[in-house]
């Protein structure tokens, strides 16, 4: 900040003031002559001279205020101001090293990353030496400022900080953030727009602020990669069929893909057999290359080969798949890739009735299909008229309708339909006199819950009932005339779905309320833990255990999480977000066997764009920096006119007591 003039010509209205002290020169002085007079005379001439002194520094102050007074209206037309240099005495640099998955390209035993920060490590020595100030920012998923303006009394810790970077794992193995990097510097360009961002990359921008931002690129010419992009297994006409995409990137060349299908067709005697398949694929251009391996092959085109298999290598179950090509590329994390979830677990389902109901039957066949991605679900219907020969054991959902068993199953879900009378252990009573109108009554939902999604109570009619009483913990879902109609008592062990209505006497079976309602309840008792077996770094996998426990570990047994379902949550569900490519173990209890330990595998690998070692982007956000002019002034004409005002005010008073 500095004083400056806008006008300096201005002061030449300051030679005034020798004008102003020449007229107080030339000006005429009276003389003061002593003549005889009387007493009075001379009394007056006492209280005369007792003034001299007030008035000769009211001159004074006259004089001074008329000095200011000119003094001010020169500076006035001068026109004072405060500057502002917005330019700091130190320049601000920023260095952003990228940290996506593809900085691991490495090539003479470097990688590009440990190239950025050895690069970085130049640059501060360059700013530094300069009087600079120089911040880093790693870029992955979640920019953050690993240094803020260090200056030369903190180029120990800056070097400390950078030597640190070049550990194992200090770069991510997913997509970085770049755009939210630099968003990060805009508090730093409030300070100082001069300020300058340096990127170190693997990727190359078509248009950015080239005047804000200098791009430093971290790749070799020499370097290329061979990747898998993605595969999946899909069951197709009872085989499965596996799709796998590849390409090459920085070179044109024939890729050998190697597949090993793990426990194909295994069966209950046998633990299946291993399926070697292989197929070459000319890559070139950075095209993705579709393999697809299928029973029955197909017809190459463009981009798509198709490899038939054969009787003796066609599958309809696999434990696992293993991808792989055998190149020695500069980006290894995606020469391989695993494929889990070929064989679904059973879900035994028993289905109890004392007469034949199509309508559970059809709902059934649907739940079969829709869980077929999830679970491979047995159903086995009884028809049964005496009550000592229904099955209370050795199955995991269990429906039971009209008729009930004595004794509740405590080794599974239970769903009881219309009920005349209550099993041990249930904890209800069914009174002898059933609810019955002449006309059909609506339902009325009670509490919001997974299993009356998408339900609408109100498109749901009922003409007759059972009354209960309840002796246990239930929560009540639906209800006609505060009476309950849909019970849910989840409590440890203790899974019941209660609804005390027959279908016989509501719409509900020719509503979709009612495949919803079972599909809920499916969904909810015994959910899917995972949807996928192959997801990428940083994305979240949501995990819904079908027990109270689950334990998430690595292929080396390092314990990644572990979590318990909270007591008396409505639902166990546990999001889970992987910042390493690999695979994984999920291992879950159960609540009806505590020494059931289910286990399956998930894969997480690199994102697919990071692949690409050799990506350009379109556009590279600039950072929002306040358009200000170099030096801002701040113009004082207010000031001295203020003061100017108060000088004439102040010489007026003086002259008012002059004349008194």
């Amino acid at each position: 900040m500095r004083f400056d003039l806008l006008v300096p010509l201005g002061l030449l209205a300051l030679l005034t003031i020798p004008v102003l002290i020449l007229i107080y020169i030339i000006r005429p002085n009276y003389q003061v002559k002593h003549v005889s007079s009387t007493y009075v005379w001379q009394l007056s001439l006492k209280y005369k001279k007792r003034k001299i002194p007030i008035n000769k520094l009211r001159n004074i102050l006259i004089f001074l205020c008329q000095l200011l007074i000119l003094t001010s209206i020169a500076f006035i037309v001068a026109r004072p101001a405060l500057a502002y240099n917005r330019n700091t005495d130190r320049s601000d640099v920023i260095a952003i090293i990228d940290s996506s998955a593809s900085m691991y390209t490495e090539a003479n035993g470097e990688t590009r990353f440990l190239r950025a920060v050895n690069s970085v490590e130049e640059l501060a020595d360059d700013v530094l030496t300069e009087d600079g100030t120089l911040s880093v920012i790693l870029a992955d998923d979640k920019p953050e400022f690993i240094a803020t303006r260090m200056d030369r009394t903190n180029r120990g810790s800056l070097m400390e900080i950078l030597e640190g970077l070049k550990e194992e794992t200090s770069c991510s193995y997913g997509s970085s953030d770049i755009d939210g990097a630099i968003g990060l510097c805009e508090d730093i360009f409030a300070d100082d727009p001069t300020a300058k961002i340096y990127l170190y990359t693997d990727t190359q921008y078509t248009y950015y602020a080239d005047d804000i931002i200098t791009i430093v690129p971290v790749s070799d010419g020499g370097e290329w990669n061979a990747a898998i992009l993605n595969a999946e297994a899909e069951l197709d006409d009872g085989y499965y069929s596996l799709t796998v995409e590849v390409a090459c990137y920085g070179t044109e060349r024939e890729l050998e893909v190697e597949v090993k299908v793990n426990g194909a067709n295994a069966t209950l005697d046998s633990s299946g057999k291993t399926v070697p398949l292989k197929q070459t694929v000319f890559c070139s251009g950075d095209r993705t290359q579709t393999i697809v391996f299928r029973k029955g092959g197909g017809e190459d085109t463009d981009g798509y080969s198709y490899v038939d298999l054969q009787e003796t290598d066609a599958f309809t179950s696999y434990n696992s798949i293993d991808i792989n090509i055998e190149e020695s590329d500069s980006y290894g994390q995606d020469n391989s890739y695993h494929i889990y979830g070929g064989r679904k677990e059973v879900v035994n389902l028993l289905y109890c009735s004392a007469e034949p109901n199509p309508f559970f039957s059809s709902a059934l066949d649907i739940l079969r299909n829709r869980f077929m991605g999830v679970w491979d679900i047995r159903v086995t219907e009884v028809r049964h008229e005496d009550r000592d020969a229904f099955i209370t054991s050795g199955y995991d959902f269990y429906i039971y309708e009209d008729a009930m068993p004595d004794v509740l199953p405590i080794d599974g879900v239970v769903f009881l339909s219309a009920p005349d009378k209550a099993p041990a252990g249930a904890g209800f009573s069914v009174m002898a006199t059933p609810q019955t109108y002449t006309e059909s009554m609506y339902l009325s939902a009670e509490e919001d819950h997974p299993i009356m999604s998408n339900i609408k109570a109100s498109e749901i009619t009922v003409t007759r009932y059972a009354l209960l009483t309840l002796s246990a913990d239930y929560h009540m879902l639906m209800s006609c005339d505060t009476n309950p109609l849909l019970l849910l008592r989840d409590e440890g062990r203790t899974k019941i779905l209660l609804m005390p209505f027959s279908v016989h006497y509501s719409n509900i079976a020719a509503l979709p309320e009612w495949y919803t309602l079972l599909y809920n309840a499916m969904n909810f008792f015994l959910p899917g833990t995972v949807h996928g077996n192959s997801f990428e770094v940083g994305e979240q996998v949501v995990a819904s255990p079908r027990g109270p426990t689950l334990k998430v570990t690595d292929m080396n047994k390092n314990v990644f999480g572990t979590y318990e379902r909270e007591q008396g949550a409505l639902a166990f569900t546990v999001p889970l977000v992987f910042t390493i490519p690999g695979t994984y173990e999920l291992e879950q209890t159960s609540y009806f066997d505590e020494n059931y330990h289910g286990k399956l595998n998930i894969f997480v690998k690199a994102p697919a764009v990071e692949s690409n070692i050799w990506r350009v982007e379109d556009v590279l956000a600039e950072p929002v920096i306040e358009q200000r002019p170099e030096n801002t002034v701040n113009e004082l004409l207010v000031w001295f006119a203020v003061a100017l005002v108060s000088l004439l005010f102040i010489e007026w008073i003086l002259h008012s007591l002059e004349n008194r």
